[in-house]
């Protein structure tokens, strides 16, 4: 009878994939992403590492003492958490984490109303994200908003000050990767001697250029199963040329992002077009499915009237 319930128990559960099966499709997903070309040198240069500390684990043998901590610097929308997403993903593969989960916080979550709050605040967040990857976005804020330029108030100070007793009694467990602008994480750093001493990888996010910009509106054109028309591509082009050129002189420029809240933007407005389209016999179940799924040039140029 054991022997059956057993066998009937392992067939009732779903079959589970071993560490490290996935690895590969990790890494191509990091490979597939638009740019970041020598981010990718450094994760690939992370990865070796992080397999020989793992080796060095499974066989019990001695390990420096070495910590994964990162900084991330860069403007917004370069990918930045999506690669700390896959980096606790990666070490989760390679069993140097127990979970393959992000926790994202910023200085809001980390830092109490009260006096005495923000240790226990910060205590429980990183409770919270053992075993796995805290990414704390904008962590410049918790100097002043720009490190030796700004003013760190007690409670911002008292939350890095924990957090950094915390990174060290658990650097088994936890993953802290800091992100912000470049050079505000550089003044972050350079006020926190004690946080930059448990840093061991700087990974910096370029701004996309125009090509890259491109392929990454086609790439959501795409995974919408949506057409471009040679029209609609060459009135795309050019206003992501615009963006790009605007971008390269404004460090608020939200460089992905802005492409999805553009191509988000398409949306309504060829929603629009259509209904005028069909407003004859038929109604809107006169569109065709082609028709629902095509951008159109005129869909562009309407949406640059509007920005």
């Amino acid at each position: 009878m054991a022997s059956n319930f057993a066998e009937r128990r392992r067939q009732s559960q779903p079959d589970r994939r071993r560490r490290g099966q996935n690895l590969d499709a990790i890494t191509d997903e990091i490979e597939n992403l638009v740019g970041l070309d020598a981010v990718k040198d450094q994760i690939a240069n992370l990865i070796d590492l992080a397999q020989v500390v793992a080796l060095k684990k499974e066989r019990d043998l001695p390990i420096s003492n070495h910590s994964f901590h990162m900084v991330f610097s860069g403007p917004p929308g370069t990918g930045k958490t999506t690669i700390a997403r896959l980096i606790g993903k990666i070490f989760y593969e390679l069993n140097l984490l127990r979970k393959d989960t992000l926790l994202e916080v910023t200085k809001a979550d980390l830092v109490g109303r009260y006096q005495g709050d923000t240790p226990t605040i910060v205590k429980d967040v990183v409770m919270s994200a053992l075993d796995g990857v805290l990414f704390i976005d904008e962590a410049y804020m918790l100097s002043g908003g720009g490190g030796a330029t700004g003013h760190t108030d007690s409670y911002s100070q008292e939350a890095i000050d924990t957090l950094l007793k915390l990174m060290e009694d658990h650097r088994d467990r936890l993953v802290c990767i800091f992100a912000g602008y470049t050079d505000e994480m550089r003044r972050f750093e350079d006020a926190n001697p004690g946080l930059k001493s448990r840093i061991s990888t700087r990974l910096v996010f370029d701004s996309y250029g125009e090509e890259q910009l491109m392929a990454i509106f086609l790439g959501m054109v795409e995974r919408h199963h949506m057409t471009l028309s040679t029209a609609a591509r060459d009135e795309a082009r050019k206003h992501i040329g615009d963006l790009a050129r605007i971008g390269a002189k404004d460090p608020n420029f939200g460089n992905a992002r802005d492409i999805r809240r553009m191509f988000e933007a398409l949306q309504p407005i060829q929603a629009s077009r259509l209904a005028r389209q069909c407003s004859g016999e038929g109604g809107i179940q006169s569109i065709t499915n082609e028709e629902l799924l095509a951008l159109e040039a005129d869909d562009i140029i309407d949406l640059v009237s509007r920005s």
